[in-house]
């Protein structure tokens, strides 16, 4: 099964393609460009390098997020628009859930803890048995502070590069934790993800989905004063 991934979410945009759950190939960008201007780009280029026609693919996947309001609906609506118009399924992918699937190989229980920016993070737990991963603790915005008194003592994995970043605002070097360093582009692991959740597979016309924000938009509609 063809499968076209994208993430959008942070500044470390990325596109990959994927065979039968494989990454062929993968597109990694770090830039301070809007992935408005890029994204359609190096869907074009990254299948143009593949030998694949926009036709081949059979599955769009795509972050959810969380992270920047403005990545997120980029990129899911130009996945939701790729979908519709080829007429094929389309699969929203929590980049946390994304990191958490793509480390079920070590067991026990794992943090996953991304850079919010702002001097805060995404956090969400799981636990992992028989190489099955469990969500315990939905996503949440912490400060660094908070998550430490939440963790201390706890013996887990962190994984993220918010765990990284914020380490010393979060524990001392006596904390039972183990920290690790995935890579930060997320379109394979979301694409490989996806490919394991069919139930979830949305198909049709007037496709949509439910970002995953978690902070909300600084450009808010002000409450009226008559409610």
């Amino acid at each position: 099964m063809k499968t076209l991934s994208l993430d959008t979410s942070t500044i470390r945009g990325s596109v990959a393609l994927l065979e039968n759950g494989t990454v062929l190939c993968e597109l990694r960008l770090a830039s301070l460009e809007t992935h408005a201007a890029r994204l359609l780009r190096s869907i074009e280029f990254l299948l143009g390098g593949a030998g694949w026609r926009l036709e081949d693919v059979a599955l769009i996947a795509a972050g959810l997020g969380p992270g920047s309001f403005t990545g997120i609906r980029i990129g899911l609506s130009t996945a939701l628009g790729l979908a519709q118009t080829l007429r094929i399924p389309f699969a929203g992918i929590s980049g946390l859930d994304a990191l958490a699937h793509g480390h079920a190989y070590l067991g026990g229980r794992i943090g996953i803890v991304m850079d919010a920016q702002r001097g805060q993070v995404y956090y969400a737990e799981y636990a992992i048995v028989g190489g099955r991963v469990r969500k315990i603790r939905t996503a949440g915005l912490w400060y660094p502070r908070d998550l430490k008194s939440m963790l201390a003592g706890r013996r887990l994995r962190l994984i993220g590069d918010g765990a990284r970043r914020h380490l010393a605002e979060m524990g001392s070097p006596a904390e039972p934790w183990e920290i690790i360093d995935p890579e930060p582009y997320l379109a394979g692991p979301i694409g490989q993800l996806a490919l394991t959740r069919k139930r979830s597979w949305r198909r049709g016309e007037f496709l949509a989905c439910d970002p995953l924000y978690i902070r909300p938009p600084d450009a808010r509609k002000p409450a009226s004063r008559n409610a």
